[in-house]
């Protein structure tokens, strides 16, 4: 008589080691760093409301807090996740797509209460290590045209950044609240 936990043992075994001349070999993926999903973690969803599912990070807090300045430390954050991700062969257009959120959620982000209220919901560097996940393909490293890509993405998101700061300055000198 066979112990069922044998046979789960079995099956699970069988299910786990790869299926070898069938053509039905598993695709490789590199192991995504560690150190990214503790960044995403930390950012994104490091703090749980007590009785509820809803988590947030310290992305949001940083900048309810910090208007603009706290958007830009979490945009520095994410920009990082995408330059490190750059190695695992990512498609052009998924990196575009990375900078993108980002840029979006700067932009949202930098308006007071709404864009706080936004960045509870939109998690950034979350949606960043999903799209990493679904397409890193490991089978080629990072081109120099990856990384020409990736700086004149940034560049543009920099250029976005400094112009909201420039917006910022130039409305507190002409309103003359004598911040500036």
């Amino acid at each position: 008589m066979l112990d069922s936990s044998s046979s789960n043992r079995d099956l699970i075994e069988r299910a786990r080691s790869p299926q070898t001349g069938t053509g039905l070999e598993r695709l490789s993926r590199p192991p995504i760093d560690q150190h990214l999903e503790r960044i995403a973690l930390l950012m994104d969803r490091s703090i749980r409301i007590p009785g509820t599912s809803i988590r947030f990070g310290l992305d949001p807090v940083i900048g309810l807090f910090f208007p603009v300045a706290g958007d830009a430390i979490g945009a520095i954050v994410s920009a990082y996740i995408v330059l490190v991700s750059v190695r695992y062969g990512l498609p052009k257009i998924v990196i575009a797509r990375m900078v993108f959120n980002i840029a979006a959620d700067f932009v949202v982000g930098s308006i007071p209460l709404v864009g706080d209220a936004a960045d509870f919901v939109w998690k950034v560097n979350t949606r960043n290590l999903r799209l990493l996940n679904k397409y890193a393909s490991g089978k080629r490293g990072s081109f120099w045209s990856d990384w020409a890509w990736v700086f004149l993405l940034f560049g543009a998101l920099f250029l976005l950044m400094f112009g909201a700061f420039a917006l910022i300055y130039y409305t507190i000198k002409a309103t003359g609240m004598g911040l500036i």
